[in-house]
């Protein structure tokens, strides 16, 4: 029998082959039952005939295929249900009782083919009816969705490996989170100790602090801060960790005996005692028993050991490494307390002989108040060298920064009686074989000497004429920026007064720079803001249309791919699979620009004095590496030494010139020269290539901005983004000029004197 006549009368609702079709076709006259036949053949589904009983009666050749079955006469008459087991064979009868019943039912299970393979398949199970209405046989569908239930079951296993993952990765990232803000706490407890070891005046405050560093930087540790009583020749523990019990406070604060081994140990050897097994008894604490280890860090002033430091952790016999730096750091900040506590005693002494010079400082405090007179900070500078000259017996000031490996005058005032000197001034002095100058700034401590050795630095000859002198350095934002000299022409003695009026217009002379210095970086920031939220603007442009289309082709050719595969055509799904290669490498180079940009608006400037010269040299270098196959006609005019940071120069450089030869087909011509300003100097890029249309130069500095096809120059559109944002931070601009087919020149400018 065919497997489908015109006798049977086909269901309302069709699952896998359209039965509706079948309906039209099995009624339309053109077609005969040969050709129907044909045509349920082909499908890809199994589609079988079964007597009410579901014994099979025919099959369509495509379900022998996906069955497996050889020869269909071997399954003739075979129940349905016997290539069903368990669950899945209840289901089926269900669905055949139902389609008896004349419902049509659908369910998913899993039943083996012929050979026995084991599959998943999509049921249905229907009625047919004869012409009168008579449900007369049921016609069952399968179709093989193996591949798809795997593929689900698959995705399904690889999501919850993810969620695992995940789950793992939130706890680490939480651990870490933890443990950084543990590591904050304790840093920010060495910081605001930091502070108070240089501001501080307060020893009992100060080693409370000193204790709560020590305690969030090792665990399970105590402190108490001992101070001398020589009366009673005692040590007096007046500060200690809230962990202690009462009685141990009770008997630090009766005072520990000096001869106390422990103790007196740290005090003889004057440095650090770290005692593991450490026995409390024996020194006369008795109720600290549980300490299994102690530490004992003497104090000095004026080379006199005045307190003691002393930590100990229970549980334990040894001191690791790590808690002894710790506690040897913190101790020596407490030190260095402790003697700036003493000299501020001696200077209170000698406030009375300061007054004088006090009146005289509101001189440069007014001085200083006043900015609109004082527009740079050599200008205030030099009016503070006049006024501290004013004070003095006759002599000059100058004031020198560490510039190319030299120590450079950059403020002079006063007159220089020997032009040997003069002349080694202007050449500027070597740093690290200067001493006198060296010293102070290195240490930070100015220098007062009252009978200058003519040999210390200079040969004799130089320095003649130099009796007396005082270098103080100049701090601005904690650093040493510079030293403040102040050469005398008869020898002085340096008093306490003298040294006072010097330290405090050296201290706020720095103060003031820094404030101005903040304000000019203020206005540098708002411009830097202003310049950054634009690149914003086009980092968002970028993101939602530069980046989302490779995104989108990524996506949608995967997906392609994924198809083909599931297909077999292995051809098509490899072309699909280079389309998304490509957007791939698309979307990095973008990202790869986005982070060269940002990276050039983080990095640190280190201003120093760079010869341009030398810079367009390896800029051209580069640009012979990176188009080896172009022939370039350089002209490079000489160019200026100025101050800046070498390497961000080094990458505007770098890509203007690569630009210029890039732009530039067949034969380049690259034009290279500098001119002078008032207040700054101007650098100009020239090339005779493909030019630009001038009313869009305004967008050539834009971040991902391009007026050339990227099929015709390759690149981001970054490039001239980081030159623009590079000049910026060093104080200058960009601009461009061109036409269509006749090249273009760009340009930036440098200022003479650069704001740190």
């Amino acid at each position: 029998m065919v497997l489908v006549n015109s006798t049977y009368s086909v269901p309302d609702e069709p699952a896998f082959l359209s039965l509706s079709s079948l309906r039209t076709m099995a009624s339309n006259p053109l077609l005969t039952p040969q050709q129907l036949q044909a045509v349920i053949d082909a499908n890809g589904d199994c589609i079988k005939v079964l007597d009410l009983d579901a014994r099979l009666l025919a099959m369509n050749l495509g379900g022998q295929q996906v069955m497996e079955i050889p020869d269909v006469q071997q399954c003739h008459n075979v129940l349905l249900t016997s290539w069903w087991e368990g669950d899945d064979r209840a289901r089926l009868e269900a669905a055949l009782e139902a389609a008896r019943g004349g419902e049509t039912r659908t369910f998913i299970g899993t039943a083996r083919t012929f050979t026995g393979i084991p599959k998943w398949w999509q049921v249905t199970v229907s009625p047919l009816r004869d012409d009168r209405g008579q449900i007369t046989h049921l016609l069952s569908t399968s179709r093989d969705i193996t591949a798809q239930r795997l593929a689900e079951d698959a995705r399904q296993a690889a999501q919850a490996q993810l969620e695992q993952q995940a789950q793992v990765l939130a706890q680490t990232v939480r651990q870490q989170t933890q443990e950084m803000d543990e590591r904050a706490t304790a840093l920010d407890a060495f910081v605001h100790f930091t502070e108070a070891v240089g501001m501080e005046t307060d020893l009992h405050r100060l080693a409370q602090q000193a204790v709560a560093v020590v305690q969030a930087n090792v665990s399970d540790l105590s402190g108490v801060y001992y101070e001398l009583d020589d009366a009673d020749g005692l040590w007096r523990g007046v500060v200690w960790s809230d962990d202690l019990s009462p009685d141990i406070v009770q008997q630090i604060q009766a005072g520990v005996p000096l001869d106390a081994p422990d103790f007196a140990e740290a005090v003889r050897r004057r440095e650090p005692v770290f005692v593991g097994g450490w026995d409390a008894a024996d020194n006369s604490l008795s109720e600290a028993a549980a300490y299994g280890v102690a530490g004992f860090v003497p104090l000095l002033v004026e080379n006199e050991v005045r307190a003691l430091f002393a930590v100990g952790k229970q549980a334990t016999t040894h001191w690791p490494d790590r808690d002894q730096a710790i506690v040897r750091a913190v101790a020596r900040g407490l030190g260095l307390a402790m003697e700036r506590a003493v000299q501020a005693q001696q200077l209170q002494q000698q406030r009375d002989d300061l007054n004088r010079r006090a009146r005289e400082l509101e001189t440069l405090l007014q001085l200083t108040e006043d900015h609109s007179e004082t527009p740079t900070p050599m200008a205030l500078i030099k009016r503070a060298q006049t006024l501290v000259l004013e004070l003095l017996p006759p002599g000059f000031a100058a004031y020198y920064e560490a510039l190319g490996g030299r120590w450079r005058v950059r403020v002079q005032t006063g007159a220089i009686q020997s032009a040997l000197l003069k002349t080694h001034m202007d050449a500027g002095f070597p740093v690290g074989h200067t001493p006198s100058f060296d010293r102070v700034a290195q240490t930070g401590e100015p220098s007062f000497v009252e009978v200058y050795d003519t040999g210390t630095d200079v040969d004799p000859a130089v320095a003649q004429g130099v009796a007396a002198h005082a270098t103080l350095p100049l701090v601005v934002g904690g650093q040493v920026r510079g030293l403040f000299n102040v050469p005398m022409y008869e020898t002085r003695s340096w008093t306490a007064s003298d040294q006072a009026v010097l330290i405090t217009a050296v201290h706020y002379l720095g103060a003031i720079v820094e404030r101005m210095e903040r304000s000019h970086q203020l206005v540098r920031s708002n411009t830097e803001l202003q310049a950054a939220n634009q690149e914003l603007e086009a980092f968002t442009y970028s993101v939602s249309h530069d980046l989302r289309t490779p995104v989108r082709h990524v996506a949608g050719f995967a997906s392609l791919a994924r198809r083909e595969a599931a297909r077999g055509d292995h051809a098509r799904m490899e072309r699909h699979l280079d389309v998304v290669v490509e957007a791939a490498g698309r979307m990095d180079a973008l990202l790869d620009a986005m982070l060269t940009l940002s990276r050039a608006g983080r990095a640190v400037l280190a201003p120093q004095t760079v010869p341009l010269q030398r810079l367009v040299e390896q800029a051209q270098n580069d640009a012979t590496l990176r188009f080896p196959e172009r022939s370039v006609q350089w002209t490079v005019d000489p160019l200026p030494t100025v101050q800046g940071d070498v390497a961000t120069l080094l990458q505007v450089f770098r890509q203007l010139l690569e630009n210029a030869v890039k732009f530039s087909p067949g034969q380049a011509e690259v034009h290279v020269w500098a001119e002078e300003r008032a207040q700054d100097w101007a650098i100009f890029v020239r090339d005779r290539g493909v030019g630009f249309d001038p009313q869009y130069a305004g967008k050539l500095f834009r971040a991902f901005q391009r007026l050339h096809h990227p099929e015709d120059f390759a690149g981001a559109g970054i490039g001239l983004a980081t030159v623009k944002r590079i000049v910026a931070r060093h104080g200058g601009h960009v601009w461009a000029e061109g036409c269509v087919g006749q090249g273009a020149t760009f340009g930036f400018s440098v200022p003479k004197t650069i704001e740190e």
